[in-house]
This record gives C-alpha cells, structure tokens and sequence, in this order.
C-alpha cells in the first residue's frame, strides 16, 4: 500500500481553521477548497491502479469531514474495490477543472492577503490580539508585530533589531511613549540584560510581578542610559484581552472514581484539570483521549500526553491513583485545538470503555493563543557543555576569590548558568563555579573584579542577592524593590583591584575544549597590584534563603548560585584545587612582570618587598 503523502496531511493543516483566513464572506470558498484537498487525496495509486484514503491522524477538521460526507469512503486505509464503483463515479463528477480551482484558490489567497492589514484589536488565533507594528524611530532597524498574548504576556513576531543600541529593553510604560520611570520586560533570550541582535523572531514576553499589560499605555524598545526610543506602538483603550476560560461542567465517570474539579482552558491547546480522581491502579488501562463527534468511539479521537508525565510521541497509560490533590495539564497535539474537539475522556483503550467523558463547547473565539514552549538556548541544542565544578564550604575552604574571567564560549558560562554572559564573568577561586555553604559559618570573600568607574567592564562590586540576573545599579526603582540584597549592600567596599584572566589567542575557540581546566591552561591571569582587593564576610543563617546567588552590581550575568545548607551534602566530592600563577600588571604603564605564585585561590599572596624588587631591577635594565 502506498501510504498518503506527507506533503498532503502538511497541506491539509493549512486548512483546519478557517478563522486563520478567512473571517466572514470566505466561509464558502474555505469549505470548497477543503473538499477539493479530500478528493486530491483520492488520487494516490498504487500500481494497478487502485485507490488509498488516508486514516487518521489528518487533523480534526478535515477527519469530521470525511465523516460528514462518507464516513466508510473517505475514512479509510483499504484500497477501494468492485463494489465502490458507485462512489468513484460520484466523485469524478465532483472533480472540477484544474483551471477554476487555481481561479478559486487565487481569489481566497487575494482575500487572505487583504485581510492580512489588521487593525487594534483583531484577534488572530496563532499570536493574540493585535496591538500595532513596531515602528523605526532611531537605526536600529526595527521590524515586528506586536500582540497580546494574555494579560499578562505579549508577543512579537517577526521581530528584527539590529542589536547596536548600547542598552536597549523591552520596555512598558504608562504614558504613550518611553520614559525612564517604565518597566523593564526581560526577554527570554538576555534575562534583564540588554538586547542584542534579533532577526525575524518569534519572542514571548512575560510581564515581571503582578503588572498587566492593562496597566500601561504603551510598549517600546527603549535606550535607558540615552533616554531614546527605538521603536514603539500603542497600547489603546478598549483592548480585549484574550482569556482563559472555565467548562460549565466538570468530569463524571461511573467507573474508577473518574471525577474532577473544575475544568480550565488555558488557552487553544493546553487543557487544565483541577482535583482530578481516577483509580488507575485498578482500571486495565486509562488515557486521557479527546476527539470530535457525538459519541466517545476509538477511531474519533487521539490520546493526549500529562505535562511533566508524557511526551507527545510516548504517551503511557494511568496506573497511579489520582485521590484528588493533584491538577493536570493536558496539552493538545500538534493537529489539534480546542474549537475542534467535542469531548475530553479518560478512555480504556484495551477493552475500548469511556471512562468517563465531559462535552467541550461555548468555546469564546478569543481563548489566549498557544504559545510553543522554547528554550532560550535552543544554540546550546547538541552542546555538551563542561562539568560545573562545585566548591564546598568545608573548614578547609573558608576563603573565596573572585576574579574577572572570559565566559568560555557554549561549553562555559551559557551551558552553565543558563543566561547570555557580557564580556567577563566571575570566576571563584580560579573557577567557572557553583557554591555550597552552612548556615552560621563565616565565610571570606576577596573581590578583585575592578573599581574604575570609568569603564563598563572593570568596575564590578560583588553583591550577594536573591536576584539571578544581577546588575542591580542598571534596575529601576520598581525592580529593585523585587530584590533582596542579602551582603555586600555598600558597593563602595566591595569593589576592588582588578584580576582579569584572559584569552591571550583571540582566535583561540573555547568550543574545541573538553573541560574548563583544560581551557584555562589556556588562559592568562594578570593582576594590578596597585589597588588591593575589596574584603568581606558572609555568616548564612537561618532566615538566608536555600539558593541565592553572587552578582556584579554594575554587569548582568556574571555569577551563578550558592546553595545554602545545614550540613554539606554527602553525595558531593570536594575536589583539590589546581593551583594557578599570575603576572603583575601595571596599570599605568602596561608593562608585564615576571610571573608569580598565587596558590589557587583560598588567599591572594602579595609581596611588596618583591614588587619593589622587581620594578628596580627594570629601572636599571
């Protein structure tokens, strides 16, 4: 048998939902050209000559159609025979020229086209409602659509920004354009940091807090250090939020305790179950399974996967009990949406019982679009990053340094910390590390990170926050009143001399290393000596939150966590650290010396009477 072509079950989704293009007159037009799709479908053959249907899954739409019309003809896989001659005849008489379907199909492509200029308002099932095109106020190139997800999230699509603004954000306001007393919306792409470049993206805004898109009057891309707009649009009153929205009924079984409490649409693809009961340790099998039609029946319908329990291409029976305290969510394949199926059920497929079952209808038209679940770092796909190293808090290790270091590529600082790092991230006691420390232990903490003002990259007083983005002198107000700043509150004595390791072969790929030790063997360490560091100490104690995290007041994305415990973990082996050397930098004069021991990292050993040494031995070179 030849099976359907997958060109045609891709091209049959185009046409599942006829709101995506076509709002009113077109409905008749939409439904021909679908009908024309079914017949095409007829016209695979194998090599005598008979003809293959395809069976499911094609969409719900189009599979209630070949219901609508035939239900044994054009829902099925068998090749036809003898007795469907009738049939085909009726068919071949439905068959209309080539040339008037490309007529038809042209005049709804011109429709689609005119009814592609939205306007304030319109509701587009695939993005949300529509605020606005961004417009180009500066040269950042700026391109997108801008739409409103829910109240709480708003969309771009097809998004471009040159990235050369010098701090640039997504930015929301409460008056008709940018000013510096606005929100910040982090991206999911650079946290709270600034944007850098995009290109015809797709991004998903969540508003920070309890704020609502409601609450502002305008949405921006905005230079906060030069008080200038790159591109704005609107947000007008009476906009219409799109909104989830609860059945009227609640899920009833006679068998197996099948029961709920209410049910959610969360928007057109996700499904919320609250309080759900069923005895799966007892039933043969059990899935939760929705379809169109009148009757819950195996061939009308598709299991659907648990978030967190299934994925889509692995869904498993229930064989746990559900006693009622846990809420499921239920995402809806690919194909489907919920203003195209009739019912959800909690189906046994191997005796093929129903459960139970509750009716899916009165749907608004304007239940928040789905989003796609993305990783921020789908670049990292493939990537096997390097092993965190972890350093513990043990009675041998009460010291920390922190230093300034390159991020280390893919494999570095993005794989480990998850975020888009600027130039230099903190290296602590030589390492690209997470930390483990006990409560009402005192602990040392040496910054050499930089204290010049003058530049963005080497001024960087340590905090410790509740914050995992950091930079907290670039936050507003409103942000910083979200952070809880737990030691280090005064960045004047916690910013000193710079340590700086570097790369000293720009061309040099951190990629093509297997482990961080292995790249930093690569590295330089280069210290001024002129400024001693900046030294303080941390006592967690029982109110310090379980995981907080090490921050550069002036830079975002340059620290990473620390675990706060009772007791060290057992199930973690402390390591010996390598010992690393530096080179003494100075300053003013750029002039390298000879390299000098510094023994890793639980102390930074200076000698003066050395330094002097040296510097007379150059004088008189």
């Amino acid at each position: 048998m030849i099976p359907i072509l997958s060109e045609s079950v891709t091209l049959s989704q185009a046409y599942l939902y006829p709101e995506n293009v076509c709002q009113s007159g077109m409905m008749f037009i939409y439904r021909v050209a679908r009908t024309w799709l079914l017949f095409e479908m007829l016209e695979y053959q194998d090599y005598y000559g008979r003809y293959f249907l395809p069976s499911m899954p094609v969409g719900p739409a189009l599979w209630h159609d070949c219901h609508q019309v035939h239900r044994e003809l054009f829902c099925r896989s068998e090749p036809l025979g003898p007795k469907d001659s009738f049939a085909l005849k009726a068919l071949n008489t439905l068959r209309v020229p080539f040339s008037m379907r490309i007529a038809v199909v042209f005049a709804a492509l011109c429709f689609a086209a005119s009814a592609a200029a939205l306007e304030f308002n319109d509701y587009n099932v695939e993005y949300g409602v529509y605020l606005g095109n961004l417009s180009n106020l500066a040269d950042g190139e700026v391109v997108g659509q801008v739409y409103v997800v829910n109240e709480t999230a708003i969309q771009l699509v097809n998004f471009t920004y040159n990235g050369n603004g010098p701090d640039v954000y997504f930015w929301l306001d409460r008056t008709g354009s940018p000013t510096k007393e606005g929100l910040k919306v982090p991206s999911p792409e650079y946290g709270v940091a600034p944007l850098k470049k995009y290109d015809n993206a797709r991004v998903v805004l969540t508003l920070p807090g309890l704020h609502k898109v409601t609450s502002f009057k305008s949405f921006s891309l905005y230079c906060l250090n030069f008080d200038h707009n790159f591109g704005s649009v609107e947000i007008h009153e009476g906009l219409t939020i799109p909104r989830p929205q609860f059945l009227t009924t609640e899920l009833h079984g006679s068998r197996y305790s099948v029961g709920s409490g209410p049910i959610l649409i969360m928007d057109r693809r996700t499904i919320k179950v609250f309080g759900f009961t069923f005895d799966g340790d007892k039933a043969p099998d059990g899935y939760f399974f929705v379809g169109r039609g009148p009757n819950v029946v195996p061939d009308a319908g598709v299991k659907v996967p648990i978030r967190g329990r299934d994925t889509v291409d692995l869904v498993t029976a229930m064989n746990e009990r559900y006693r009622g305290g846990q809420d499921i969510i239920i995402d809806l394949p690919e194909d489907y949406d919920i203003n195209h199926i009739d019912w959800l059920a909690v189906y046994c497929y191997k005796f093929r019982v129903d459960f139970g079952h509750v009716s899916i209808s009165n749907i608004s038209q304007r239940i928040p679009p789905f989003v796609p679940v993305r990783n921020a770092f789908d670049d990292l796909k493939g990537v096997d990053g390097w092993q965190v190293n972890t350093l513990l808090g043990t009675a041998n290790r009460l010291n920390f340094t922190f230093h300034l270091g390159v991020p280390g590529g893919k494999k570095g600082y993005q794989y480990m910390a998850r975020s888009r790092p600027g130039n230099y991230v903190w290296y602590v006691n030589g390492y690209l590390t997470d930390l483990y420390l006990r409560r009402n232990v005192t602990y040392t903490f040496i910054v050499q990170g930089g204290n010049d003002k003058s530049t963005n990259d080497f001024y960087n007083p340590l905090y410790i926050s509740d914050d995992p983005f950091g930079g907290y002198m670039k936050l507003s107000n409103d942000e910083r009143e979200q952070v809880h700043i737990i030691s280090g509150g005064n960045p004047d004595e916690t910013a000193g001399g710079l340590c700086l390791w570097t790369q000293e072969n720009p061309s040099d790929d951190p990629d093509n290393y297997d482990s961080f030790i292995e790249y930093r063997h690569t590295l330089k360490l280069k210290c001024d000596e002129t400024i001693p560091p900046a030294i303080f100490t941390f006592t967690p104690n029982a109110t310090t939150p379980d995981v907080i995290y090490y921050q550069s007041y002036a830079n975002y994305n340059m620290g990473y966590m620390i675990h706060i415990v009772d007791d060290l973990p057992d199930d973690l082996e402390d390591f010996i650290e390598e010992p690393y050397t530096y080179e003494a930098w100075l300053k003013h004069h750029n002039l390298q010396l000879t390299p000098r021991g510094a023994n890793g990292a639980s102390s930074f050993t200076n000698t003066v009477l050395s330094s002097l040494l040296t510097l007379l031995i150059i004088a008189f070179v």
